[in-house]
């Protein structure tokens, strides 16, 4: 029998998906007005300028939609977009009757405004898959349960094989050495945008075991996806079981966000299955032998063992033979997607004609069917472009191009693929910002809440919160500060010790304003994680000056800032009325951390009280409200 009924994975998944949703709410509140506010890192003012008289053709309409109607700042907008967000999120994990289709709807509206406007610190795979896990989520809520939800369930179990597949495949296609030798975690753990206290350990693991680790993770994102969708049972549970060890030990060796989160709700779905009538475990012994012969004696690796010396493992194949490999698998995933699906949906069917309410729940799995259909197709798209020769027959498509250029804008056909190139051979780079009252020094370090400074600081857990002026911090490094506007916004903001910029920074020296920081420079060092026995958690080599000094009233700076909408000097269209005024001095006030500790702390309560009314319901008079 299987765990869960397809009832209950359903309103796991629900219930999951409002909670990362929450978290993505509450982790970007405290962070929008030094980020995206008016004196921010890059204001989203400039985004709102239009001249069109309707409202749709303009960038951004619900956030103008919100700013005139309720007299508001473009910042304090988002902010009440965003509250909106979390106040919704949260109602709906307490009172169920509220996870339909169009709670779920409204919560990808008032993110993506968000997301669309906050450019470069919203353009992660995280934000873009919670869009789209969003929208498979919103169309397994519906209304109504109904045999049309195994339906919906299949469209989530053909999302989590696509990006699974996407996000091993494109490792290999990037012809990354490192992830070609097996040895791309011997830098990951170090170089990764925001390690944990458990890459520091994972990074001094022996070389075999992380190529060991290497190799099974391209085995179960590249190999196995396609047994995700086969209806035998132990399969399944085989399956789910290593993904979700998988999933589970990137959560504790990589801050990526709440992405890995999201996947492991979605991750349920794999649990709804299909019975096979009979010789159900003799197919499941057949399909578990094909996969160990496949592993001994036709795996693309090799073990290579000398005595004395721990065994290393090896690709046996070239960049050619693996493009075949991709285009067999792609074949062998289109058309496994179409023949589950098509049976899917006539098991639903089935169902609906045996029921008693037949029109309803026949019109509920049209709809279901119709839609799940479609996003599967625009999903095929991306999964077909990682082949060279099938991305350029659809590249060379007008219409299949049409359809996906819709698709995209709407994010429901997003290319996935993370740490595709291993950029930390030589240690990680990072920026180190010092200010100074007087040229001469002294100079003091500028101290982030989670990028690595100081030597001793450790690692630290933020997922599934994403701290989004470090992350870019990351990336900025790998560049240079002219390539980096927002980074030029910052050390500009430091030196007028803006206060929303200023929330952003864990150490800031210059809050006396007797000796105000009216210098800035920044070098670039190259870290490496310090030896076990050692004290601190960090090494570092300095590299080379990344930005020289600036002074507080440099014009140039001023001006490159200004050319592009960061200072902005025209007054804006939308300006706070008293609502405005009242919250953004209560942000000021509380940092909006207050809000996500309040939000965590009803939901706790709300869901205890409803545990204590399932095991003691004769304590209370009222029903349950299901």
């Amino acid at each position: 029998m299987p765990i869960l009924s397809t009832s209950r994975i359903k309103y796991t998944i629900l219930y999951g998906q409002l909670f990362i949703i929450l978290v993505a709410f509450s982790s970007i509140y405290p962070q929008i007005h030094g980020l995206f506010g008016e004196r921010g890192l890059q204001p989203v003012a400039p985004m709102l300028e239009c001249e069109e008289e309707n409202i749709f053709q303009c960038r951004l309409p619900l956030l103008r939609f919100t700013c005139n109607l309720l007299h508001l700042s473009p910042s304090v907008g988002l902010q009440v977009l965003c509250f909106i967000g979390i106040c919704l999120s949260a109602y709906s994990i307490v009172k169920p009757r509220w996870q339909n289709m169009a709670i779920f709807l409204i919560l990808y509206f008032l993110y993506r405004t968000i997301y669309e406007a906050g450019g470069v610190f919203m353009y992660y795979q995280w934000d873009a898959f919670l869009l789209e896990s969003t929208v498979y989520v919103a169309i397994l809520a519906f209304f109504r349960e109904g045999p049309a939800d195994i339906v919906a369930i299949f469209g989530i179990v053909v999302l989590i094989v696509r990006v699974t597949f996407m996000t091993g495949a494109t490792k290999l296609l990037s012809k990354c050495p490192e992830w070609w030798s097996l040895n791309a975690l011997d830098y990951h753990f170090e170089s990764q945008p925001m390690p944990t206290p458990l890459s520091f350990y994972a990074h001094h693991f022996p070389s075999f075991l992380k190529q060991a680790a290497t190799l099974a993770t391209f085995c179960f994102e590249i190999a196995l996806p396609c047994m995700y969708m086969i209806p035998v049972i132990h399969v399944r549970y085989v399956m789910f079981f290593g993904q979700f060890l998988l999933t589970t030990l990137t959560i504790l060796t990589t801050n990526n966000g709440f992405m890995n989160y999201n996947v492991l709700v979605l991750l349920v779905s794999m649990l709804e299955i299909p019975r096979v009538p009979q010789g159900e475990p003799f197919l499941s012994m057949l399909i578990f032998a094909r996969i160990a012969y496949d592993v001994i004696y036709k795996g693309r690796f090799k073990i290579i063992t000398e005595v004395g010396s721990w065994p290393t493992f090896t690709l046996d194949m070239n960049y050619e033979s693996f493009q075949k490999l991709v285009r067999y698998y792609i074949d062998l995933l289109v058309i496994i997607i179409i023949i589950m699906l098509a049976v899917t949906i006539l098991r639903a069917i089935l169902q609906s004609c045996l029921s008693t309410d037949k029109f309803s729940k026949m019109f509920h799995v049209a709809f279901v069917a119709s839609t799940v259909v479609i996003l599967s197709v625009y999903g095929f798209i991306p999964l077909l472009r990682l082949d060279e020769k099938l991305a350029t027959k659809t590249n060379e498509n007008p219409i299949i191009m049409t359809y996906y250029a819709a698709a995209n804008k709407w994010g429901v056909a997003n290319s996935y693929g993370s740490y595709r190139q291993t950029t930390g051979k030589f240690g990680r780079p990072e920026i180190v910002i010092e200010g100074s009252h007087q040229v001469e020094g002294p100079w003091k370090e500028i101290g982030f809440k989670v990028k690595p400074g100081l030597l001793s600081k450790r690692p630290q857990f933020v997922s599934p919160g994403h701290p989004r002026l470090d992350v870019q911090m990351h990336y900025a490094a790998h560049g240079t500060y002219q390539q980096n506007p927002f980074f030029l916004s910052l050390v500009y903001h430091l030196m007028q010790n803006t206060t929303e910029v200023v929330g952003l920074i864990e150490d800031y020296p210059f809050k006396n304003r007797s000796e105000p920081m009216k210098f800035v420079r920044a070098k670039l060092y190259m870290y490496h994680y310090a030896k076990m026995d050692d004290k601190n958690w960090w090494t570092r080599d300095f590299q080379e000056e990344y930005m020289p000094a600036f002074n507080k009233g440099n014009e140039a700076l001023q001006k490159y800032l200004t050319e592009h909408n960061i200072i902005i000097k025209k007054k804006s269209q939308f300006i706070n009325g008293p609502l405005g005024l009242y919250l953004k001095q209560y942000h000021r006030l509380t940092g909006g951390n207050d809000l996500f500790y309040t939000t965590v702390i009803f939901v706790g309560m709300m869901l205890i009280r409803r545990i204590h009314i399932v095991l003691y319901p004769h304590y209370h008079n009222h029903a349950i409200d299901d």
